[in-house]
């Protein structure tokens, strides 16, 4: 142990108007490509695990959010079909079923406040342990941002990309074939840098 203090890995919501550069979101990128792939060995790599840095308020990046709002749509439509009258029930998803909502009238906020969406692509392979490596994925770019004073946050409802063809017809990627995990990054706004950390709660541990 070396005493120093451990980082704290918050979710940044605001972010400063200070964009990060390109070189510095290659080493956040570096990190996640680094991460391990949860596939027997030996696997071939190339090409399993891909990025794309879209840069908020271009014309790409606006196409991006669209076809990203159409998807929120169509799960809308899905969920309230699936659960009925049970969808605003205690035990239902009417929480997450108003955020949607949301994000269909209103847009994504990510879009607005965050300088950067990056988002990572997975080729779905056998066994399907496609969504575990994305995870280890983000997690190393958590890690990454936050020692390079960047702040990210997950976006939800991104996932749902992977069914639209439209959205691989952007990134150029045969369509239905990649999972897709993606964040929100930039530098914490100022009052946030400013701001101590709050403690990290304990976890809840069961030794056995």
């Amino acid at each position: 142990m070396t005493g120093e203090p451990m980082p704290h890995y918050r979710p940044v919501y605001v972010f400063s108007s200070e964009v990060p550069t390109r070189e510095v979101l290659l080493q956040v990128i570096k990190a996640g490509s680094a991460a391990p792939y949860p596939y027997p060995e030996p696997v071939d790599k190339a090409g399993i695990r891909k990025f794309f840095a879209f840069r908020t308020s271009t014309q790409v990046c606006d196409k991006l959010e669209m076809i990203l709002k159409r998807s929120v749509s169509t799960t809308l439509d899905e969920l309230i079909s699936f659960f009925g009258w049970r969808a605003y029930s205690p035990e239902g998803p009417g929480n997450y079923i108003q955020m949607l909502k949301n994000f269909e009238s209103s847009g994504i906020p990510a879009f607005r406040s965050a300088p950067f969406i990056l988002l990572i692509t997975e080729e779905r392979r056998f066994p399907p342990v496609e969504q575990e490596s994305l995870a280890f994925a983000v997690s190393h770019l958590w890690q990454a941002a936050t020692a390079l004073n960047l702040g990210i946050h997950l976006i939800p409802g991104i996932s749902y990309l992977s069914r639209r063809s439209e959205f691989f017809s952007l990134v150029r990627l045969p369509a239905g074939k990649y999972a897709v995990a993606g964040v929100a990054i930039g530098y914490p706004h100022e009052e946030l840098q400013e701001n101590k950390p709050e403690p990290v709660p304990e976890p809840l541990v069961t030794w056995l």
